[in-house]
């Protein structure tokens, strides 16, 4: 797999899984009740911000300094 699509899968995917599920386990910590609607919208929202910004953007800062490393 390209270490852009590496870069692109961890962002929309993994990241939002893993925030998403320190949410819950705090909820669960502090005794709150746990919304489930709420917790599906962060994780709708975190997917989407993931293919919108944070892959693109980590895929451009990865490009320019693996490009810097090799001049």
């Amino acid at each position: 797999m390209a270490k852009g699509l590496k870069i692109m899968f961890y962002w929309s995917f993994v990241f939002p899984i893993l925030v998403t599920f320190f949410r819950i386990s705090f909820d669960v910590l502090l005794g709150n009740e746990i919304v489930w609607m709420s917790h599906i919208a962060f994780f709708l929202a975190t997917i989407f911000a993931g293919l919108i910004f944070g892959g693109p953007l980590n895929f451009l800062i990865f490009k320019y300094y693996a490009k810097k490393r090799v001049s």
